[in-house]
């Protein structure tokens, strides 16, 4: 994988405020209470179900198919390559599929897109992007703050991203925070952000075999009602959907309910969920709680039979084992590896 920040652990829930959460059920109160009052909107798990719209009938875009690809040039593959003596404890990160993260930190996009694209031609696979580079990524004091400069660079980035995907087969997950983050913009930043997305929307959705997936934030981070309409605003309606738990410890079944009241308020849109690190779920007590925190689990392989007719696919998109950033916890820069909690979240994989 290319050198560069990448996509971290989001910040969790300002307070419950009384309500009742069905789901997110091992958040608590103390959790919440860590994390100050400018981190993050107000947060539900499930909100709106009275009056929640019918499901439309189904969402535009390619639908995903089964298998990923395996990227031999993933992160894991690299350091197991790297570092022999210890590659047996990431084994299960080399063999399972995992997004590639594609942003502003790569020298020749087209270039390594299209290696992936074709290795997914040539094994009748499916190949994950996780596209990350819009301007003020991260709102330019996180972790992973960057991106392209101007929104005409973005644009030509978007345009090398579809060359190198091509006909193949692949799932494109488009830029996890973009939309969660949007209060944290002026007025001008988020309508060049909406522009942004719609265009790539657009883009990526006359690829013949790709799905598109907006950022649907996470149960800690965003209420439903609103991540609805960013989303709408955003062009979902042409998309496939969006996805949710990007780089975050939610459980699946949390992040599925959650999930489907989005579709309900976004006429039936479609969504994936991120299960690379969510195995033990959300962590509590802790500061910084979404930030690389100890005893954390990789969450179920990547697949498509997920016993929900709007969830898409379960996937990989944080890459599990790259850091969040430097959390206090001894941890390396954001996207950088760390084979120590590489090797805790295989050993604590959900079902071991």
């Amino acid at each position: 994988m290319g050198a560069g920040p990448l996509i971290r652990g989001r910040r969790l829930a300002t307070a419950l405020l009384g309500l009742v959460l069905s789901g997110c059920g091992g958040v608590s109160a103390t959790e919440d209470a860590q994390t100050p009052a400018s981190a993050a909107p107000e947060a539900r798990c499930t909100t709106g179900a009275s009056g929640t719209p019918a499901v439309g009938s189904g969402a535009t875009g390619t639908v995903p198919r089964e298998p990923f690809l395996v990227d031999t040039a993933s992160q894991a593959a690299l350091q197991a390559a790297a570092d022999p003596a210890h590659a047996a404890e990431i084994a299960l990160l080399v063999r399972t599929p995992t997004a590639f993260p594609v942003g502003d930190w790569l020298t020749d996009v087209t270039g390594q897109v299209r290696r992936r694209a074709a290795a997914a031609v040539a094994t009748g696979s499916t190949a994950v992007f996780m596209v990350y580079a819009i301007p003020h990524r991260d709102i330019g004091a996180g972790f992973s703050s960057g991106g392209f400069r101007t929104a005409e660079a973005y644009r030509a980035f978007t345009r090398q991203v579809a060359a190198g995907i091509g006909t193949a087969r692949a799932v494109v997950v488009l830029e996890p925070d973009s939309l969660a983050q949007l209060d944290q913009l002026t007025a001008a930043q988020q309508a060049e952000r909406y522009g942004l997305l719609n265009d790539a929307v657009d883009v990526y959705g006359r690829l013949p075999g790709t799905s598109v997936y907006l950022d649907g934030a996470n149960c800690g981070w965003t209420q439903a009602s609103v991540i609805a309409e960013r989303l709408k605003n955003a062009g979902v309606g042409r998309a496939r959907g969006f996805a949710v738990n990007v780089a975050n410890y939610y459980r699946t079944t949390d992040e599925v309910t959650r999930g489907d009241v989005i579709s309900a308020l976004t006429g039936g849109a479609h969504f994936v969920v991120d299960t690379s690190r969510n195995g033990r779920g959300a962590v509590s007590g802790i500061v910084n709680a979404w930030c690389n925190p100890p005893g954390r689990g990789l969450g179920p392989a990547p697949t498509t039979d997920t016993g929900d007719p709007r969830a898409d696919a379960f996937l990989w998109i944080k890459t599990p084992g790259a850091s969040d950033g430097t959390c206090g916890r001894g941890d390396p820069a954001a996207g950088q590896w760390w084979q120590a909690q590489a090797e805790e979240l295989v050993r604590n994989a959900e079902g071991h």
